[in-house]
């Protein structure tokens, strides 16, 4: 039977963490409990799941999560003079900039509105250049990639001068994750869902990481026996959430020796264990600026 890389006992343990350097910051701060602002101009099903699910995890820390809810309508103009207010405000310790953004909004333009030290998803200009050149702040990493990485680890998965897969070239998980990968020492090749012959490239994969936004991509056929499979889809389903990998038909082609991550309960609850992590220590950091 393939292996399942379920996230639920390691994200667990990185909640306990971030609660407790929450209670710290809340302690020091003598109960001015710092905000984490999450903007939301989308009406996208996927991603309002996203947010509800970040929410409680943020506010299970013990820190207040801040929907800022702009509509789907939301000009650039409009995005980046909230993003600024909310850089100034002092209440506030992290942003996240939720994607995907309305049609004409250019997400660099408006990501240069957010206070580089506040970025918890790692999306702006500076924090996206240290994480190039391998100088970046770990608590200022696009939160979805570092949770790919902190899944990877979590289950002792070598990657030094091995093959690495990366299907999506976002600049929100696709571009970081590669990079991330390569500073750990992998071999990396960045394709896409347009990719001719998919999975000539994938089945070179000892890692394969599928971050592309289409459900059900990556079937069987594009894998080999013994790839470890990272999915990094969430797409609604019914009453259940599925991937951008077909499960059944990759497990039975992955066997033993193979392993991959499931939708529900990998790369999703790793990724909302981090950016509570990533706020926790933003609001040490917003504390201690204020001392």
């Amino acid at each position: 039977m393939t292996r399942r890389l379920s996230a639920q006992p390691f994200a667990k343990q990185i909640t306990a963490r971030a609660t407790e350097i929450a209670a710290r910051a809340i302690a020091d701060a003598r109960g001015a409990v710092p905000e984490i602002a999450v903007v939301i101009a989308t009406s996208e099903p996927d991603s309002l799941l996203y947010v509800d699910r970040l929410i409680k995890q943020v506010s299970a820390t013990g820190l207040v999560g801040r929907r800022v809810e702009l509509g789907e309508a939301a000009t650039e103009a409009e995005i980046f003079a909230t993003l600024t207010s909310l850089s100034a405000d002092q209440s506030v310790a992290g942003i996240i900039l939720q994607s995907p953004l309305p049609s004409g909004v250019s997400r660099e333009i408006v990501a240069a509105a957010i206070a580089p030290g506040k970025d918890i998803d790692g999306i702006t200009l500076v924090n996206a250049e240290r994480l190039a050149d391998g100088t970046h702040d770990a608590s200022l990493l696009p939160a979805t990639a570092a949770a790919v990485m902190e899944l990877l680890r979590a289950y002792e998965i070598p990657l030094q001068g091995r093959q690495a897969v990366v299907v999506g070239r976002s600049a929100v998980v696709g571009r970081p994750v590669a990079h991330l990968l390569e500073l750990e020492g992998a071999h990396v090749e960045v394709a896409h869902s347009k990719t001719p012959d998919l999975g000539v490239v994938t089945r070179t994969a000892a890692v394969l990481v599928v971050a592309a936004g289409v459900r059900g991509l990556v079937r069987g056929e594009h894998v080999s026996p013994g790839t470890l499979v990272i999915d990094v889809g969430i797409h609604p389903s019914g009453d259940t959430i599925v991937g951008d990998v077909d499960a059944p038909s990759v497990e039975a082609k992955l066997g033993d020796t193979g392993g991959l991550s499931p939708v529900p309960g990998g790369v999703g609850p790793m990724t909302s264990a981090i950016l509570a992590l990533h706020a926790a220590e933003a609001a040490e950091r917003l504390v201690r600026a204020r001392a």
